[in-house]
């Protein structure tokens, strides 16, 4: 992907909400694999005629100012050995700058969530000239005239292509709210998100609802899932179910994952591989970490203890 398309990616990958310029520097200082070009006064005006010429890109102002997105790393706090996310205290949770606000179905085709849909100002006219596409602002001049009010948008094919890949099928139809729930993970990029973040917080819906948001995307291969499993302070375990695009998924040992691999490599330590199933529970014990909750440990030794019983 060449420099001005990875620009663009990010601006798509925003979603119809858009992408303030401020939080543009942050994505692509953020970007994996990182942004090829130091974010300069150079470069960033360079970007910035890049997207003004683009005419499938639209300016818009919102009726306040929007904060800078704040990034975080769920998984800085993973434990290698177990596969849990652990922390030792609670963390605050950054303002959602994007509320979820699902745009109905309209004759546009325009789908997304945005909470300014109705109320935004088009000021692509006031930014760049119609022929030639040309910038009428520098982005030192756009930023004094509009600051955090401005943001770029891109065109729904654009969008769409960012969140499905160049895979997938671009006539397929989805409804209104799993296109959202899509937007939401895109948005997420490689930390994806929680489906329990995502029913209970951002879209409010009961857990079978959003199971069916969630379906269609499935059914077309849009996301992938991983179990994902987070300790509170408290000790008790949070389970959940981590969503990603496909162009963003990274296989991830869970903690299933490495129980089975503890058995596996003692098994081929045993004479002929093979164990009692008193000596495999013995050596699970001791082998397993504490921080592993001990109802876990034993339904892998149930489902050890079945294989082992029908082989």
């Amino acid at each position: 992907m060449d420099l001005l398309s990875i620009v663009v990616d990010e601006v798509a990958l925003e979603g119809l909400d858009g992408i303030t310029i401020p939080t543009l520097w942050i994505r692509l200082e953020d970007r994996q694999p990182g942004f090829p070009l130091k974010l300069d006064d150079c470069t960033k005006e360079l970007i910035w005629k890049s997207l003004v010429i683009n005419s499938d890109l639209l300016f818009y102002e919102l009726p306040e100012e929007r904060d800078d997105v704040v990034l975080t790393d769920r998984f800085k706090d993973i434990d290698a050995e177990t596969g849990i996310e652990v922390t030792d205290s609670f963390t605050d949770t950054p303002k959602d700058i994007y509320p979820i606000d699902v745009v109905p179905e309209n004759k546009d085709g325009i789908q997304g969530s945005c909470a300014f849909f109705k109320t935004r100002k088009d000021v692509t006219k006031q930014v760049r000239s119609k022929s030639p596409l040309t910038p009428l602002v520098s982005l030192s001049e756009a930023l004094e005239r509009y600051g955090r009010k401005l943001v770029v948008v891109a065109s729904q094919c654009l969008r769409y292509r960012a969140l499905i890949g160049s895979e997938s099928d671009p006539d397929v139809k989805l409804g209104s709210d799993s296109y959202c729930v899509l937007e939401r993970v895109g948005r997420a990029r490689w930390q994806g998100e929680l489906q329990r973040d995502l029913h209970g917080g951002s879209f409010r819906v009961d857990a079978r609802k959003f199971h069916y948001f969630r379906k269609s995307l499935v059914r077309y291969q849009l996301v992938t899932m991983q179990s994902y499993v987070r300790r509170m302070k408290t000790g008790q375990q949070q389970h959940s179910i981590l969503l990603l695009l496909k162009r963003f998924h990274v296989n991830r040992r869970t903690k299933y994952d490495i129980l089975m691999e503890v058995t596996s490599n003692f098994l081929q330590q045993c004479p002929n591989q093979f164990s009692t199933v008193i000596m495999l529970r013995e050596q699970l014990v001791v082998s397993i970490p504490l921080s592993f909750c001990r109802p876990c440990l034993s339904s892998l030794l149930l489902v050890v203890e079945s294989c082992l019983f029908f082989s």
